[in-house]
């Protein structure tokens, strides 16, 4: 389990300039001034289930954002690309 100080770095790694703004903004509310959403957006990475990539919307790497989206989206392609090669794919 991560500690405070842990769940502080890996939102401190969210107000880089890869990140948008409003996505920066929304990281710096939740240092500065709300410490329970800060634990609960931060204290894990959003899963994929039976029910695929579901979650609250927001900052953090347990919500749904266009960033936890892309890294799913990421994860899916690495999987196709190991299973079927670089080969071409179809889709009928």
């Amino acid at each position: 389990m991560l500690t405070i100080d842990d769940i502080r770095k890996k939102a401190l790694s969210w107000l880089g300039s890869e990140y948008n703004e409003e996505t920066r903004n929304e990281v710096r509310e939740m240092l500065e001034k709300d410490e329970k959403k800060l634990i609960d957006s931060f204290y894990q990475d959003l899963e994929f289930g039976t029910g695929g990539l579901r979650g609250i919307m927001g900052a953090g790497t347990n919500r749904m954002n266009i960033y936890t989206l892309g890294m799913a989206t990421q994860g899916l392609s690495n999987y196709i690309i190991r299973q079927c090669g670089h080969e071409e794919i179809r889709v009928e």
